[in-house]
């Protein structure tokens, strides 16, 4: 990646989508703390919210980004909700990532069938060239972000061992 990566003026929709699921995180859960704090946490907050396209990729699921920024702010919604600050504290990526792990376990079955019903009945129905085009485009959406959460997992530096664990 060169520096005019950084700064090119249409960014991808993945892109988008992480950015607004970021600056949801950051507004609920950082905005009292120092900036420097955000950024600590940046590479382990984003891990956190690629997961759900890492589960999606394993079982050959999609959906639209509307869809996947709306469970993830849900889980993030909840978090703020009924969350306890004392157990995340410091561990906030973490108890974020540990969240969305458990949510999509314990709803395995609905969200396989939401999404694999929804992609079957898609592609039968609407077989244009059109509508192809663009379950391509939201399938390597998802394809992208689970690269991202396999690459950020290979560069997270292993947890400090001075520190207690999360759980």
């Amino acid at each position: 990646m060169n520096c005019s990566d950084h700064h090119r003026p249409n960014p991808s929709a993945d892109e988008q989508l992480l950015a607004e699921l970021l600056a949801h995180v950051r507004g609920h859960f950082y905005s009292s703390k120092p900036p420097a704090v955000f950024q600590r946490d940046r590479r382990r907050l984003l891990h956190a919210l690629c997961w759900p396209a890492h589960w999606l990729d394993h079982r050959g699921l999609f959906c639209s980004s509307a869809r996947y920024r709306a469970l993830v702010i849900a889980r993030i919604d909840n978090i703020r909700g009924h969350g306890d600050p004392a157990c995340y504290g410091p561990y906030f990526p973490t108890y974020l990532l540990k969240c969305l792990q458990e949510f999509f376990d314990r709803h395995d079955d609905e969200l396989h069938a939401e999404f694999r019903h929804v992609r079957n009945a898609l592609d039968a129905v609407l077989g244009s060239l059109r509508f192809a085009e663009k379950v391509t485009t939201q399938s390597q959406q998802i394809a992208a972000l689970a690269s991202m959460h396999r690459l950020l997992r290979s560069r997270i530096p292993p947890d400090d061992p001075k520190q207690m664990p999360l759980f």
